[in-house]
């Protein structure tokens, strides 16, 4: 069984000698974990921290006066029009219902219901989404994002062309490129926004990027440190990492000292892993002075070499 959040608090509190059974050692301990793995994330591009998602284009319906809570998935229906959508997302900070497989346009005022839910709300107003979340999560690298319906690489671009393409955001039509546009000021998730608005809905865009992880809290404890996102060669790394930093809080210096050094042997151990898991990659030594190979670049018909 894979080790939990809970098991490395334990293990962390028996290696520095406190009882495993004081929340506020648990807290602490906690803490560290968190804290160790923090520090190592940004050492080494680990690939277990890549990960692949998806999402679908939508429409945004702006609602009035809603009773109950609309659940993904579910078919919402208008209660005059007797058009039909369904339901990718609900936001109910803002009202908003984020759906797609929209059968025919809704009719304002009218009272739209959830299929499986049964909440109701006032239609007032349809717009189609430009701005995405699509990670429930912090992220440190986007790597691509690719339109699977249309199969189409989507462009990852800066402020500076997104807002040139289109000053307004008004075109709409196939989505071409991608700006990351920071993070929600709702859910403190990162947003991004896409470039042209999706024309229509249910269209699939893959999203590959690199995960970071938030700091831990005792909701986590009962969580696989897999599926928090901790590789099993890592596990022993942010351990130490843990010990260490307790061990130093309390003053047991020469005890930190040793954790350190164990640290660092289980750091590299995973680091020489990290490098065998994308097939046969090859990191080649760079030249002394700090200078890659001799330069040429050819320009039309002239030749420019730099030694």
């Amino acid at each position: 069984m894979a080790s939990t959040l809970s098991s490395a608090i334990t293990t962390c509190l028996q290696r520095v000698r406190l009882s495993t059974s004081v929340s506020v050692h648990q807290d602490q301990a906690r803490k560290y974990l968190s804290l160790a793995a923090a520090e190592i994330f940004p050492l080494v591009p680990w690939d277990f921290l890549d990960r692949t998602t998806t999402f679908l284009t939508t429409e945004t319906f702006t609602l009035s006066g809603t009773v109950g809570a609309f659940t993904a998935g579910e078919t919402i229906t208008g209660g005059t029009s007797g058009s039909t959508a369904k339901v990718d997302h609900y936001d109910a900070t803002n009202s908003k219902v984020y759906v797609y497989t929209i059968s025919a346009a809704f009719t304002a005022s009218e009272t739209i219901t959830g299929g499986s839910s049964a909440a109701t709300a006032t239609y007032v107003s349809t717009a189609e989404t430009r701005v995405y979340t699509p990670v429930s999560g912090p992220v440190t690298n986007w790597w691509s994002f690719h339109d699977v319906t249309n199969e189409y690489p989507l462009e990852i671009v800066g402020p500076d062309l997104y807002d040139l393409a289109d000053i307004d955001h008004s075109e709409t039509g196939k989505v071409v490129a991608v700006y990351i546009a920071g993070l929600d000021a709702d859910t403190g998730y990162p947003v991004i926004e896409l470039y042209r608005t999706p024309g229509t809905t249910n269209e699939t865009i893959r999203v590959r990027y690199r995960m970071d992880i938030a700091e831990w809290g005792s909701g986590d404890d009962g969580t696989t440190l897999m599926a928090l996102g901790i590789s099993r060669i890592f596990e022993s790394v942010i351990l130490y990492g843990a010990e260490a930093l307790y061990l130093e809080q309390e003053r047991h210096y020469s005890a930190a000292k040793l954790a350190w050094a164990n640290k660092a042997r289980a750091l590299r151990a995973a680091i020489e892993n990290n490098r065998r898991n994308q097939g046969s990659r090859r990191y080649p030594a760079r030249e002394s002075g700090g200078r890659g190979a001799d330069l040429t670049i050819n320009v039309g018909t002239d030749l420019a070499s730099a030694a």
